[in-house]
């Protein structure tokens, strides 16, 4: 993809949806061959960023571009990623324990999206759990006390991000360590995107960990502009208030750029970029929630309200700065919630990925606005119907049976997938090489699969 002027990859944070960032970048890097000057971002994708900006070239970028893949999914285990605060740990095993443990990972994947031939997406079953919620608060008492001790402490969060840190200054169980003096060559400007509690201000964090203002380019004065320690810097813009500790830069507080810039074109732009990527790793459209807030908890109302409407308008005007006539900004985003901001699951971040790369594909494709629709169309039937056939499969390994019912709904949702990758082939747009397997195999899920169920999806005699 020949260009002029400088090329910025703008990388929104999201949380582990960012996987759906790393598929854009995959597709962008080795299928149009873009290898960009200029990279901002926030939180999560502030640890995609950093990874990227560690190339200059583009044999570097695609050889970065394919560990950060192999990164996230090593991270695949929360324990990898997350540490729990005293207080919290103190609860494990507990029904308080349980409803945090809940709430972060559980609670925020999103609801199976789409039917297909009548099929109802799959519920987890809650049958029992009065049962076992009342069992559970018997156990719960007697460790009240310790967690009350434990409370003495740290107390501004429910986890820490310490895990992570160690794993991007050292590497280890699959994930390769950042070298920030890579980072600090020249050639790519690199802009974190940081909120300092104290001062009040959004910030930037550099490629030579120095601070800058929110304009992106004037420096912080004084002893507060740093340098601070670049794995310090993405730990910083990574850590969302009141699930990790904010992280203090240079004598102030920091925490997650993206409750103010969570997609930073602005930085991009004033960084000289006229030909900005903007990927996205959560919806710019918020589905109808049907669920009864006139009579809702507090912390439902508060999340719904602050956690997805203002962050979803935030990112609409994230997207909206004055650009220099000329500037071509390309937004590639998720319409399908697939996974969650804390979501581990293997199989749906592998999917995620594949989602990000189509979407760049159809972002980028030289078609037409109606061949376009139709690609965005059948990208999103695929993933729609992938999902489905992943928590269906899921409940399958757990269960390890399934139901003729639950096999020919599978299949359905398989052709589905056929049926839009074949759509795509005749628009003259391309799908990742192992799409084949998308729709005549099972997906991703952990442990083998279950020797009940059959090893052909389409043997009709099972």
């Amino acid at each position: 993809m020949e260009r002029s002027g400088k090329t910025a990859f703008v990388l929104a944070g999201g949380g582990t949806k960012g996987a759906f960032e790393a598929g854009a970048v995959s597709y962008l890097v080795e299928e149009e061959g873009v290898v960009p000057d200029v990279i901002t971002a926030a939180s999560a994708g502030s640890v995609f960023a950093a990874v990227l900006a560690q190339a200059r070239t583009h044999d570097e970028l695609v050889q970065r571009s394919r560990e950060l893949h192999d990164d996230l999914l090593a991270m695949t285990r929360a324990d990898l990623l997350f540490g729990k605060q005293p207080w919290v740990a103190a609860l494990d095993g507990t029904l308080f324990g349980r409803v945090i443990d809940h709430w972060v990972v559980e609670s925020t994947r999103p609801p199976v999206p789409g039917v297909f031939g009548g099929d109802p997406p799959p519920q987890s079953s809650s049958r029992g759990r009065s049962i076992r919620i009342a069992a559970q608060v018997l156990r719960a008492l007697p460790r009240l006390g310790k967690a009350r001790r434990q409370m003495r402490g740290r107390t501004g969060s429910l986890l820490t991000l310490e895990p992570l840190a160690e794993l991007l200054r050292r590497g280890g169980r699959g994930v390769a360590p950042l070298d920030p003096s890579l980072v600090a060559r020249p050639g790519l400007d690199l802009r974190l995107a940081v909120v300092a509690l104290g001062a009040g201000v959004l910030r930037y964090v550099t490629e030579d960990g120095m601070l800058v203002q929110s304009d992106a380019v004037t420096p912080v004065p004084g002893a507060a502009g740093g340098p601070v320690e670049l794995v310090d810097g993405v730990i910083a813009s990574a850590s969302v208030p009141m699930i990790f500790p904010p992280r203090v830069l240079a004598g102030d507080a920091y925490v997650d750029g993206g409750v103010v810039e969570n997609v930073p074109v602005a930085a991009a732009s004033a960084l000289g970029a006229t030909q900005i990527f903007a990927i996205l790793a959560m919806p710019l459209e918020l589905p109808v929630d049907d669920h009864d807030y006139a009579n809702a908890s507090a912390l439902e109302v508060f999340l719904r309200a602050v956690g997805a409407i203002s962050f979803a308008e935030r990112q609409r005007t994230n997207l909206m700065p004055r650009l220099a006539e000329g500037t071509e900004l390309r937004v590639i985003d998720p319409l399908v919630d697939v996974v969650g901001p804390f979501d581990v699951a293997r199989g749906l971040m592998l999917l995620d990925m594949d989602y990000g790369w189509m979407r760049a594909a159809d972002v980028c494709a030289d078609i037409s606005a109606v061949a376009r629709q139709r690609s965005a169309e059948a990208t999103d039937a695929i993933v729609v119907a992938r999902t489905q056939a992943w928590h269906r499969e899921e409940q399958m390994w757990s269960e390890g049976t399934a139901s003729p019912g639950d096999l020919a709904a599978l299949r359905r949702a398989k052709r589905v997938v056929r049926d839009a990758l074949n759509e795509r082939k005749e628009l003259g747009l391309p799908t990742p090489p192992d799409a084949a397997r998308w729709w005549s195999g099972y997906e991703a899920h952990e442990g083998a699969r279950p020797s009940s169920l059959p090893p052909d999806l389409f043997d009709w005699r099972c």
